[in-house]
């Protein structure tokens, strides 16, 4: 939800202002005589005075301007308010206790007041405080983006072994055929994405896109190749096809981002049509909700399992149970550390400011005067340098720990145990 009201004030936010007509919404003869008395008190008229836009209104109480209600900075204070909540609920869910778990599960409605609260009381930030979080939020966002590349290889390496484990238990070759489809259908879109990026973005004056592209091509094969080799008998085609499309994508995305109207045809690109905006909805809406779900539902593949955080064992038969915060829905919560899950989810809101703006850097005000954005198209492709260089920088990491995942275990072979057997006779 936090996403799409972002994404809405972003491009159609505009000034907030209560009242401002005497009309048949206005509620009693009251109404209209205690506002007439506050206009000539001058108590509107000092609160007015605080708002550059107040010019535009005569009465009426302003809330907030276009440049704090509407744009990028819009979008700041969505992700400053949800930071800011689920670093208090980080707090209060540190270690086990009964106490985070009732935090983590209840007071739902103090939860939506705080955060509704939370939210108006950002509207009163300068945006100056708003640039200083957006500095922070782009470097830990990009600390995020490392740990969801981490998610997505082992992803990977989970598809193809729960595939592979699925296979041995069934007396059919399916799940052994599913892969390969899996990994063919992976490799094939990949294919025709690095065509597709050569025609749109590929042109003769453009080399360095060209070796941008072709840097994602031999790089990709050459994983692939290591990965089907004794070097790495670990290697998977499907884990590869899976880093190989990704790679793919961010080399898209890049190359989208360039601020080169030359070799980038989506650079200025202005659509207003009801399909770009419903498209850029879902996207970033998806984009979000994923990326949320894989980094929170993966704590295992990050930092390890906790002793005991699974299964209890008595010592009377040797059975085992699962844990529970709560056996009964009458019994009272058992103790549970949620501190994980809303670290992630602050990392995730950090991540929501720059994924919405494309790592904008975009001042607010210039020469004293506010800076009103003026791109109401959902369709409009955001482009900068700074985007561009997060995207190839995430390329390249992303390629260099999957090198690592393949060729560690054999570089390391004589002084640690990985747990894979070599066969380089």
């Amino acid at each position: 939800m936090f996403v799409l009201f972002a994404l809405i004030t972003r491009f159609d936010g505009g000034d907030i202002v209560i009242g401002g007509g005497y009309n048949s919404t206005e509620a009693s003869f009251q109404w209209q005589a205690m506002r007439s008395a506050m206009e000539g008190t001058g108590i509107l008229s000092g609160w007015n005075d605080k708002f550059w836009c107040s010019k535009k209104y005569t009465s009426g109480w302003v809330i907030c301007c276009e440049d704090v209600c509407g744009g990028i900075f819009s979008v700041y204070r969505f992700s400053f308010t949800l930071c800011i909540f689920f670093a208090f609920l980080t707090l209060c869910t540190i270690g086990s206790s009964k106490f985070g778990a009732r935090v983590h599960r209840g007071f739902w409605f103090v939860k939506v007041l705080t955060l509704i609260g939370l939210l108006v009381s950002t509207l009163f930030i300068h945006n100056d405080a708003m640039q200083g979080y957006r500095e922070a939020a782009r470097y830990f966002s990009f600390l995020f983006l490392l740990m969801q590349i981490l998610l997505l290889i082992d992803f990977g390496y989970g598809w193809n072994e729960r595939w592979l484990q699925n296979d041995e238990a069934s007396e059919s070759n399916g799940w052994k055929i599913g892969i390969l489809v899996s990994a063919a259908v992976l490799f094939i879109g990949s294919i025709a994405g690095w065509v597709l990026l050569y025609v749109q973005f590929g042109h003769s004056d453009c080399p360095a896109q060209q070796a941008l592209i072709s840097v994602t091509l031999i790089l990709t094969v050459i994983l692939t190749i290591i990965s089907c080799t004794k070097i790495a008998p670990h290697g998977t085609l499907l884990t590869s096809g899976v880093v190989t499309a990704y790679a793919t994508y961010l080399c898209y995305s890049a190359l989208a981002s360039h601020p080169d109207t030359t070799c980038n045809p989506y650079a200025n690109r202005d659509t207003n049509s009801i399909l770009d905006m419903l498209a850029g909805l879902l996207v970033a809406a998806i984009s979000m909700a994923c990326t949320a779900w894989s980094a929170t539902g993966s704590k295992d593949a990050l930092i390890g399992k906790e002793p005991g955080s699974d299964l209890t064992q008595t010592l009377e038969d040797g059975s085992t149970k699962e844990s529970s915060s709560h056996d009964d829905k009458d019994e009272e919560l058992g103790s549970e550390s949620w501190w994980y899950y809303h670290l992630m989810m602050v990392a995730c809101s950090m991540y929501m400011a720059m994924l919405l703006t494309d790592w904008s850097s975009q001042p607010w005000q210039i020469n004293g005067v506010p800076l009103v954005n003026q791109d109401h198209a959902f369709g409009h492709y955001n482009t900068s340098l700074g985007s561009f260089w997060v995207k190839v920088v995430s390329q390249w990491v992303c390629l260099l720990m999957y090198a690592w995942t393949l060729l560690a275990p054999y570089i390391f072979r004589n002084t640690r145990d990985f747990g894979v057997e070599f066969d380089l006779d």
